[in-house]
């Protein structure tokens, strides 16, 4: 949450935004709140972080620390409702990380981006598709394999959850990473579970 504190400050100041001016358009009586907010000593509810993305313009996955798409918007400009997404985990992008699944709270994203569910990423197998270490990925529940594209399955007796393109030939499954360091899995189609069909990728801010 620490980072969310930080960019709410550095968001009022850059659009020129006095702590008077973001208390009322957030609801808060006097400037002594906000100041509270941005020194960490005010846990904010996901309703209220999409109050603070709307009031600076921003994207509210912009607030929690990761890069937006889109190009921030003035103050006084409304963004589109906001709908928050269960990040449920880790996923691995590298030889054999095992998936965690744990509820670790609410991912912001717009209307506009189809996903159900989020999973951190943890590897670096991805990155020639654009998926870093640490980066967001937002799959959504589609589990009839389409040639090429990437998805996030379960396979072996470990369970090992890992996010690859698949490729299917005759009765087996090619895991493929995108980064040549790493070389195909090849496993029975029977021997793995498709989790979904990766959607959308948000990058960590650095």
């Amino acid at each position: 949450m620490e980072k969310i504190y930080e960019n709410i400050k550095k968001l009022r100041i850059e659009r020129g935004m006095s702590q008077e001016e973001l208390a009322k358009k957030t609801g808060y009586t006097d400037r002594s709140s906000i100041a509270k907010i941005e020194s960490g000593k005010v846990d904010l509810t996901n309703s209220k972080i999409a109050e603070f993305a709307k009031a600076l313009g921003e994207d509210p996955g912009v607030l929690m620390g990761w890069k937006s798409s889109g190009v921030p918007l003035p103050s006084n400009i409304s963004v589109p409702a906001a709908r928050g997404i269960p990040i449920l985990g880790t996923i691995g992008c590298g030889e054999g990380p095992i998936g965690e699944e744990s509820y670790r709270g609410m991912f912001f994203v717009d209307r506009t981006v189809h996903a159900d569910y989020a999973l951190y990423t943890k590897g670096d197998s991805m990155v020639d598709a654009g998926i870093h270490d640490g980066d967001i990925a937002l799959l959504t529940e589609d589990y009839d394999i389409e040639d090429g594209k990437i998805y996030g399955v379960v396979f072996g007796a470990a369970k090992e959850a890992v996010l690859k393109k698949l490729y299917r030939q005759g009765g087996k499954v090619i895991l493929q990473s995108c980064n040549q360091k790493y070389a195909p899995i090849i496993i029975d189609d029977g021997d793995m579970r498709v989790i979904g069909k990766l959607a959308w990728v948000c990058h960590k801010a650095q």
